[in-house]
């Protein structure tokens, strides 16, 4: 009488179960995606989960893709009602955690893959302490701009500006 705990782990061969008194849960243990701050089949920001304020007082959109797979099924199915949802919040906590340490320049030009290091640590560090049965592979910005397109815009001038100034 084991009812609602896992019993054993199946290899390879013909399994059966008695009908309605156990249940089998077949978990997909391929690489999958999460975007975070988009919405993946759209590519729209989705300003909610983008928008953060960086070390000197700006603020940015920034878009990450997060890839993750099920490596152990017992902690999946037993560790949380959703394992994904909390993947989630540890990635989006840990992305507003590290976006906040660098100032907008970084975090548009040359800190890119420090940030994606950082994000991708802090997350596996968090993930270990929930033991939701997923592991986390790659940890990806795909865009980051300045909010709206005036901002865009002045940034764009004050880099022109500075590359004059430099070749001066």
């Amino acid at each position: 009488s084991f009812f609602g705990h896992n019993t054993m782990i199946e290899g390879p061969g013909m399994h059966f179960k008695i009908p309605f008194l156990s249940q089998k849960h077949v978990y997909d243990s391929t690489t999958k995606g999460m975007p975070v701050g988009y919405v993946e089949g759209t590519d729209e920001s989705n300003a909610e989960d983008s928008l953060m304020i960086t070390s000197d007082f700006n603020f940015i959109n920034i878009d990450f893709y997060i890839e993750y797979r099920i490596v152990d099924p017992i902690e999946y199915c037993y560790g949380s009602d959703d394992p994904e949802g909390v993947l989630k919040n540890i990635a989006q906590a840990s992305i507003r955690n590290t976006v906040g340490q660098y100032n907008v320049d970084a975090v548009l030009t040359t800190g890119k893959s420090e940030i994606e290091t950082k994000v991708y640590e802090e997350i596996i560090e968090r993930i270990e302490e929930h033991h939701i049965g997923i592991s986390v592979g790659n940890v990806t910005i795909q865009d980051s701009e300045p909010p709206t397109s005036e901002v865009n815009d002045a940034f764009k001038a004050v880099e022109t500006a500075k590359q004059g100034a430099e070749t001066t």
